[in-house]
């Protein structure tokens, strides 16, 4: 079984996840262009007003790699096709289960405007209740990966509801994501935008409590 410890990769916490439910039998990633994203092109109200016409723009997947369970498992991000400079691989959240239906691994990308990373994870415990998951550093911001499973209808209000606080998400990734009917979240790395392989830094236990995690194994049972 693959144990998350501090500063683990994503694509291992993944495939922690994929081994505590049984159910997931294939998962996708996805490889996509980085660079600044809208709101960092246009950083002022005017300068967005005046390319709206830009911010309903959605940038596909240049490619899909579908994988069974047992060859998900036994991934590495070594393994993963080389791509162009400017193009990374991400995680999707849309898995599909053995009884032949699709559900979602909960994952979230924390843009906070203002706020401490306390406050996302309170927000985590609010909307999550005591589900187990884990909270990766990004590099400028932070990724949650949640060790449950959603229907559709939960996986739109999971979404919804980091959008109730106004602060903590970005709009325009929960629109890009709910257009695209799959959450994604980045695995690997551009030198320029996102220099950063997302890193595991906090857990949650499947309790009350959330934990910094030491350099001990943190087992999913």
């Amino acid at each position: 079984m693959h144990t998350v410890k501090l500063n683990d990769d994503a694509l291992i916490v993944i495939q922690s996840i994929v081994e505590h439910h049984v159910e997931i039998v294939s998962l996708q990633l996805i490889a996509h262009t980085v660079g600044l994203n809208w709101r960092q092109r246009y950083a002022t109200s005017k300068l967005q007003l005046s390319n709206l016409e830009s911010a309903f723009y959605q940038d596909k997947p240049l490619q899909r790699l579908n994988y069974q369970r047992e060859e998900f498992r036994n991934l590495s991000l070594d393994n993963l096709p080389e791509v162009e400079s400017h193009v990374v691989w991400s995680m999707t959240s849309k898995v599909l289960c053995s009884d032949a239906q699709f559900r979602h691994i909960p994952m979230m990308n924390f843009h906070p405007t203002f706020g401490s990373l306390l406050d996302i994870i309170k927000a985590i415990r609010l909307v999550c209740g005591t589900e187990p998951g884990f909270l990766l550093a990004s590099g400028r911001y932070f990724h949650y990966y949640g060790n449950f499973l959603l229907n559709e209808r939960e996986w739109e209000k999971f979404l919804a509801s980091f959008l109730m606080p106004c602060c903590l998400v970005s709009p325009r990734y929960i629109g890009n994501r709910l257009l695209a009917g799959e959450c994604t979240l980045r695995l690997t790395t551009n030198a320029m935008y996102k220099p950063v392989i997302p890193r595991v830094v906090f857990a949650f236990d499947g309790g009350s409590k959330w934990t910094k995690l030491s350099e001990a194994p943190f087992v999913l049972h």
